[in-house]
């Protein structure tokens, strides 16, 4: 069975041609006949043959007609001797107004009959015959190739298993990874030092094939779509197909075909699309996603952010018993679903893409959630390629991090892992923005401060009263001082930048600050005073009073 749509488009590539009338491309065709006078439809296929001949008037218009090698048409029952084609006689057309597919070579205008389609240029018959032949039998094959998939997962072949049925069909070297970009199987064996870089076992894409998908938004593609994605990719002369495989509608890797063997056809793309699905079955079965990674630092790591080691000297002893060396500074990362409502796979499974990204971090569930001790040389956790790398997991996940203050002392791991969770736990609370790929605790220390307050009255009253003055002096008045003055110190207390902020002259805004002055008595030298005007602003905003 072939797409009527499908074969179509094939006689139009092949010929070079153009087939006109009207018709439904998901119509299927489970084979073709030459039209007979006398044709009847073929009960074993009912309405799903497609009928071929060559207008008679068309055939002897005196057109240039091609002969297939091999192809005997005199040999054909129903052959028209003038043509050399079956022959379609308009006198004679009602007979066929039956058949539910028919289609016309050598055909100048439309038929009288709806539904008949036609070729104006006279074409061999025969060979239009064997073109149509040709995609059904590829169909045919897809099918075939798609049993045999399912047959594969039924018989445990495992992922290596099912890439190699893939390639047998596609031709093309198929490639699965995770969302780590580490390779899972591949089929043939890929051997890419160019693109990909071994570490502990495994290959991993380098940050040149990595930054080269992230310009071409393959990433982004990858993380929004679930349907095949034909792309080309820089310095590449041919071809890249790319799906995600997803579990619970959550990305769990995807599939890279290259294609330097052959071009990619509908068919292919059609049989990329149930190998995902199939994957995503076979992923589900692998022990990776269901049972612990027997971690050797799982326990260790488990207590230390228990707090129940205090000496840093034991710590260190620890650490280089388990291979690794102690380093000047520590981070947290908290992981978090941004739609818990989707069931996530097993934690477990996400261990092995996080310590790819991040080769010297620790990663354990800790109380339900995932968490990263994360050692650097600097207090900046990432380097710029390591963090885009990080962002698109997260991306690709569903996730955030929430990101502690670095800290020297790995002793206080405790006080830092609750450092995040709160910061979580305020998220939760007041809405943070979701649409963040990293949740830093220094742009929120502040707010984890205000909620340690139980008496939200007692914070109010922490605001400076000069703020309070204003903001009452602004809504009675019907004046910006407060907004003016708000600006003013989020552009870093640089006049020229408040003032395109709020769309007035330098001038302008030089003459208000002179009347807040005059008015509240403020100081803009005073840099105590400006910074309790800052947290006071702060503070409004925590409380839902930043408008008034």
């Amino acid at each position: 069975m072939a797409y009527l749509g499908t074969i179509v488009r094939h006689l139009e590539t092949a010929f070079h041609v153009k087939v006109h009338g009207q018709f439904h491309t998901r119509t299927e065709i489970e084979g073709t006949r030459f039209l007979t006078p006398e044709q009847e439809t073929d009960p074993e296929y009912g309405d799903k043959l497609l009928y071929v001949a060559c207008s008679r008037t068309g055939a002897t218009a005196g057109r240039p007609q091609a002969t297939a090698p091999g192809c005997d048409p005199q040999a054909a029952p129903g052959w028209d001797s003038q043509a050399a084609f079956p022959a379609w006689d308009p006198q004679a057309a009602a007979p066929f107004r039956r058949l539910p597919n028919i289609l016309l070579t050598g055909h100048d205008t439309p038929p009288d009959t709806p539904g008949i389609l036609y070729i104006r240029e006279a074409l061999d018959a025969c060979q239009v015959f064997n073109a149509i032949q040709e995609v059904i039998f590829r169909h045919y094959t897809l099918k075939l190739k798609q049993e045999e998939l399912f047959q594969s997962l039924h018989s445990d072949n495992g992922i290596a298993g099912m890439a190699h049925v893939a390639h047998t069909f596609l031709g093309n070297p198929v490639t699965i990874c995770d969302t780590s970009f580490s390779v899972i199987a591949a089929s043939p064996v890929v051997k890419d030092a160019d693109n990909l870089e071994e570490r502990h076992g495994r290959l991993y894409l380098k940050d040149s094939l990595f930054q080269n998908m992230a310009d071409q938004n393959i990433i982004r593609h990858i993380y929004s779509s679930a349907v095949p994605y034909l792309t080309a990719l820089d310095d590449y002369p041919y071809q890249w197909v790319f799906e995600s495989i997803r579990i619970h509608h959550a990305v769990v890797g995807y599939i890279c075909v290259r294609g330097t063997v052959r071009e990619f056809t509908e068919d292919d793309l059609e049989f990329i699309d149930v190998f995902s699905k199939m994957l995503s079955i076979e992923m589900q079965k692998d022990s990776s996603y269901r049972h612990p990674t027997g971690l050797k630092y799982e326990y260790f790591l488990t207590e230390l952010l228990e707090g129940h080691f205090d000496r840093a000297g034991y710590i260190a002893s620890r650490l280089i018993q388990l291979g690794r060396a102690q380093m000047p500074y520590y981070t947290i990362l908290l992981l978090k679903f941004t739609e818990p409502s989707r069931k996530p796979r097993p934690y477990k499974g996400y261990f092995e893409q996080l310590l790819s990204l991040l080769p010297s971090c620790m990663v354990v569930v800790f109380h339900g959630d995932l968490t990263v001790l994360l050692p650097s040389g600097s207090g900046e956790p990432f380097c710029e390629t390591g963090r885009n790398r990080f962002a698109a997991f997260l991306q690709l996940n569903h996730m955030q991090a929430y990101v502690s203050y670095p800290y020297t002392d790995i002793a206080k791991s405790s006080i830092y892992w609750r450092q995040v969770k709160e910061l979580s736990l305020l998220h939760e609370k007041t809405g943070l923005p979701k649409d963040r790929h990293f949740i830093y605790y220094e742009q929120h220390y502040l707010e984890h401060g205000f909620c340690q307050y139980k008496d939200t009255g007692l914070l109010a009253a922490s605001i400076h009263p000069v703020i309070t003055q204003m903001t009452e002096y602004d809504r009675t008045a019907n004046t910006e001082y407060a907004r003016t003055l708000r600006i003013y110190l989020a552009k870093n207390r640089n006049a020229l930048a408040a003032a395109g902020e709020l769309h007035i002259h330098k001038s302008t805004f030089f003459y208000r600050l002179g009347k807040m002055a005059d008015l509240f008595g403020i100081d803009m030298n005073d840099g105590l005073a400006l910074f309790s005007y800052e947290y006071s602003f702060r503070v409004l905003d925590y409380l839902g009073l930043g408008s008034v």
